[in-house]
């Protein structure tokens, strides 16, 4: 014990030691530590901010400031605006390049576009310029790759000597300067309101530990990082649109890491790069790092390359740019999360991690430079070879289609961001199972520049071999967002079927024709539920259909699937025209289809008067956040309701929970996170709202925390888990771990899942199958109540895209996946997975708005009140 209490006495003087010590940062011109004299006409950081480099955390605001004086005061440099946040910040391109050549960078640029076009020949000559590009502040609190955007580009506009003008001579340097302005906004609040003359170095200080949800994420939570490919975010557009714009022969994204680690440059481990990307590319990297190498031992620091960030995800920055002909660098160094910091490396100083940042960025500038001719023909074969692996490709086009016009306008959208080109199907395909017909149809031939950006959206890849992932292994984006798709081989594909091309699909509907019985509205369009919520909101009285119906109206009979919804017009509190206006609206602006009854009768099905139909509430949703809670999670939940249904969502911190009143929300949503240590009467506080007619939805972690407690009657399972009547296979060798992690494991891939389209949560869906992507382990088990699991993964073998052990497929196939229970007046739904993961799971993402539209609309199996 005497000894424990010495360490302890003795970590404190150490700590104390760390804290009284006095921080000045150092000048930029240190931080530099270049050889070469600088432009006194060019502004340092303080003379515009009134801050050095490393003195606080830079506001976006203060360095747009910046980097807006250095533009005004040097020829070297322009601006331009290339997007805005959720949030409305801009965000900038600042490029730096010679004064000779910023008279001239359309032309430029348009000459570069020849190396990325294989019907074109470009010659390398000593003035053709290589593309670099820095991407700096994808994630808020990792501060130094955003703050070093202001030295590195100090010294692009004011180094003086024959080198730097010789490198901007034949090197154009885009810096993204910052691409997550809203997370990089509230990490600078978090540590600049704890500034203190005497700086304090303890970890657990709160400048180090800040404050949920924290910054590194943009306005809705979500993780820029993983935003390359499926582009949700108006951040991720942004920059892939950017990145579309320039081509790259080099593509940095400055990051940071924990703060015991040292510095890591890309590429990761070499055997988990993804097959679409190039070996030829992996080559130059390894090539260059030889340079950067060079740097790190000059310094005498410390880095790591080749290990842990693997490149297979092809969402990240450090491999997205490399399916465009380019080498993309991933920088990650030890964070400070704050001004100094105590670890186990010592003190961290935050003015050494930026000026760490901006070296090592100017040593790649300088890779780039001395490889220039490398990475020009690199690119040029790069596009030669993609369109030779096309036309070796078993698959010559792919077919999509939807019923629902907003998925298919949000995959068309997402195509036209990669610069795929797409168009209307001209004759009628059939390809496993499905007739695409023309006019409703689309198709994408794989003879493009941009064949392996195609792959790497539409291909499933089921791998076989254990393999261990640092993210998601599966993503086929067709999968994702529930189309109908198919691969087209090449006899049944020709230039015969190939119409217009198109770029995207106008989601309006015609306005129904006026009615004074009723209007019914079909569920299945992706934007229904945001013309519902208009109604509801406006105080109309809805009704939903069970069951199938044929609606009589004035131009015929119409085919109405189960969950449609009734806008009766009699007893209203709007007249009948405002309430033509309103629904009128819906099919103009959200697409929404929407019929006019002729009458009260049916020719099939429910009549709209009929018993079966049930009310529609006005949600009044409330979403529960706080230190508990995973934020990405919760900001997935909160994007899908706010801003795509225009639904507001309330917000109370899990650990509030107990002492709010809830009497007023009709839906609680609990999203992943570890809600144990809030306790009992956080179970109890739940468990009461549910029975008085709540409905409660639960995902991942929450919905393992209210099978625990009980809250919902069923029981969770764990496919990692060893059943007892397995025999241990004996002693391992310990360096056998990783294969042990990855057998017990799922990182992310897609499964099948098979749903119930007769259950109120199947509402909207037209066929029995449905992608669901999946993380993690836990499933339902199937109890006494047959009609609880109303989605369910696949019986066989349900993966269909990225990786899973065999053990873990045999083990869930036939488990709930989804899991929904009554209990008192009211209703608990559980998700074992995240039904609208990274905002692209738009096919999933309709049960959590069934759960919230529909979620007291069923029944258990036994008849009762409450069942």
């Amino acid at each position: 014990m005497l000894n424990r209490l010495l360490a302890a006495a003795a970590a404190v003087c150490i700590s104390v030691g760390a804290q009284a010590q006095s921080y000045t940062p150092r000048p930029v011109e240190d931080l530099l530590a270049q050889d070469v004299t600088y432009d006194s006409a060019i502004p340092k950081p303080e003379d515009v901010t009134g801050f050095a480099s490393g003195q606080i955390i830079s506001t976006p605001e203060m360095l747009h400031s910046y980097a807006r004086a250095v533009a005004a005061a040097s020829d070297r440099v322009s601006i331009e605006v290339i997007g805005r946040s959720h949030f409305g910040r801009p965000i900038l391109r600042v490029t730096s390049t010679s004064p000779a050549n910023q008279t001239r960078l359309e032309e430029i640029r348009e000459a570069h576009m020849a190396f990325s076009d294989p019907g074109r020949t470009a010659e390398v000559t000593e003035e053709t310029p290589v593309i670099v590009q820095m991407t700096h502040g994808v994630h808020g609190t990792e501060a130094s790759g955003y703050d070093s955007s202001a030295p590195l580009l100090y010294f692009l506009a004011a180094a003086q000597g024959e080198e730097i003008e010789a490198l901007l001579e034949t090197t154009v340097i885009n810096q993204i300067i910052l691409i997550n302005p809203d997370g990089a906004s509230r990490f600078a609040h978090d540590v600049n309101i704890h500034n203190a003359e005497a700086p304090v170095a303890d970890p657990q200080h709160r400048e180090h530990t800040g404050s949920w949800p924290w910054g590194r994420t943009n306005h809705y939570w979500f993780d820029l990082n993983r935003q390359w490919l499926p582009v949700t975010q108006p951040e991720a557009a942004a920059l892939v649109d950017a990145t579309h714009h320039w081509m790259p022969n080099v593509a940095a994204d400055l990051h940071e890491m924990g703060s015991n680690s040292t510095f890591f440059i890309s590429p990761g481990p070499v055997d988990g790069l993804h097959p679409l990307l190039s070996q030829a590319g992996l080559e130059l990297n390894l090539e260059m790092n030889e340079l950067l190498d060079e740097q790190f031992s000059a310094e005498g620091a410390l880095y790591v390359a080749e290990e842990r960030f693997d490149d297979f995800y092809l969402g990240y920055g450090s491999s997205y740019p490399g399916l465009l002909g380019g080498v993309p660098y991933l920088f990650e160094q030890s964070s400070v999360r704050g001004i100094i910091q105590d670890t186990e490396r010592g003190t961290l100083r935050y003015d050494d991690k930026i000026g760490q940042q901006a070296r090592t960025a100017i040593a790649l500038i300088r890779a780039s430079h001395a490889r220039r001719q490398d990475l020009l023909n690199h690119q040029q074969a790069f596009f030669r070879e993609s369109l030779r692996l096309a036309g070796e490709n078993a698959t010559s086009a792919y077919v999509f289609t939807s019923h629902d016009e907003g998925r298919l306008a949000a995959f068309l959208d997402l195509l036209a961001h990669h610069r795929i080109d797409v168009f209307e199907l001209d004759r009628a395909v059939t390809a496993s199972g499905v007739r695409y017909q023309p006019g409703q149809s689309y198709v994408v031939p794989l003879a493009q520049a941009n064949y392996r950006v195609i792959e790497g959206l539409f291909e499933t890849r089921v791998i076989e071999d254990k393999t261990a992932f640092y993210d998601v292994s599966g993503w086929t984006q067709p999968l994702a967002y529930d189309l109908d798709y198919a691969a087209l081989r090449p006899g049944a594909f020709g230039q015969d079927a190939i119409g217009d091309q198109v770029t995207a699909r106008i989601t309006a509907n015609e306005p129904p024709a006026n009615s004074s019985i009723a209007y019914v509205i079909d569920w299945s369009e992706f934007y229904a539920p945001r013309a519902v919520y208009r109604l509801l909101d406006a105080g109309l009285h809805l009704r939903v259909i069970p069951d199938e119906i044929e609606l009589q109206t004035e131009a015929g009979n119409v085919s109405m699937a189960r969950g449609s919804i009734l806008v009766p017009v009699a007893g209203q509190v709007l007249e009948a025209d405002a309430i033509h206006e309103l629904v009128s609206q819906g099919a103009r602006e959200d697409g929404a289809v929407i019929h006019a009854a002729s009458s009260s009768a049916t020719a099939s099905g429910s009549d709209l008067g009929g018993f079966s139909l049930s009310n529609v509430e006005r949600p009044n949703v409330l979403l529960v956040t706080g230190e508990s809670v995973n934020s990405g999670d919760a900001g997935e939940l909160w994007h899908l309701l706010d801003h795509h249904m225009h639904m507001p969502v309330v917000m109370i911190d899990a650990e509030n929970l107990s002492d709010s009143d809830l009497s007023g929300y009709t839906h609680i949503l609990l999203p992943d996170g570890r809600y144990d240590p809030l306790g009992e009467s956080f179970a109890e506080t739940l468990s009461g709202w549910v029975e008085d007619g709540g409905v409660l939805v639960a995902t991942r972690g929450g919905a393992r925390f209210a099978a625990e407690q009980e809250i919902a009657a069923v029981k969770t399972v764990d496919t990692a888990s060893r059943p007892e009547d397995e025999a241990p296979s004996g002693p391992q060798a310990y360096a056998t771990i990783d294969d042990w992690d990855v057998e017990h494991t799922i990182s992310g891939a897609l499964f099948e899942g098979v749903i119930d389209t007769t259950h109120p949560l199947g509402y909207g869906y037209r066929d029995a199958t449905l992608p669901v992507h999946k993380i993690g382990t836990t499933a339902f088990a199937t109890g006494e109540d047959p009609f609880a699991t109303p989605l369910r993964y696949a019986s066989g073998d349900p993966i269909l895209s990225g990786y899973a052990s065999q053990r873990n497929r045999d083990a869930l196939a036939g488990l709930g996946a989804v899991h929904a229970t009554r209990r008192g007046e009211g209703s608990v739904i559980l998700f074992a997975d995240d039904p609208y993961f990274r905002a692209y799971m738009l096919g999933s993402s309709k049960m959590v708005l069934n759960a919230i539209f529909f979620g007291n609309d069923f029944r258990g199996s036994a008849r009762g009140e409450g069942q």
